[in-house]
């Protein structure tokens, strides 16, 4: 998920299920689980499933992404047992492209759980 030692990570809204992967971080981590008025964010984990947050997160906090801030939009896979979702990665995609995030990377986080990386336009290498 690109952890590189960063000190505070926000992660919100997580199942509890996801608790479990927390046990690997380095003790001098802080998790948080909310953005802070006077707060910069370097990693930041949203757990939703409703394309609306995930929206209303990002208008809220875009200004706080330090620099090339890692990002990751995490939301039910379409065969979750135990969460639907009003979204996909297409529609979060498009969504969030319009504030200047674009997606860069999907990995798995389990049998429920999928994560879209979203970065600055301005910190993506374009395909020439």
């Amino acid at each position: 998920m690109n952890y590189k030692g960063q000190r505070l990570i926000h992660i919100i809204h997580a199942p509890s299920s996801f608790e479990k992967n927390l046990d690997s971080l380095p003790g001098e981590a802080i998790i948080k689980p909310e953005i802070g008025d006077e707060e910069e964010a370097e990693f930041v984990l949203i757990f939703s499933t409703k394309l609306e947050e995930v929206t209303v997160f990002a208008k809220n906090h875009m200004a706080k992404l330090k620099g090339d801030a890692v990002v990751w939009i995490c939301y039910p896979k379409g065969t979750s047992k135990k969460f639907k979702c009003d979204f996909n990665r297409d529609t979060c995609w498009e969504a969030l492209q319009k504030m200047g995030l674009e997606g860069v990377r999907m990995i798995a986080i389990d049998e429920d759980w999928s994560a879209l990386r979203m970065r600055k336009e301005e910190f993506v290498k374009k395909k020439r």
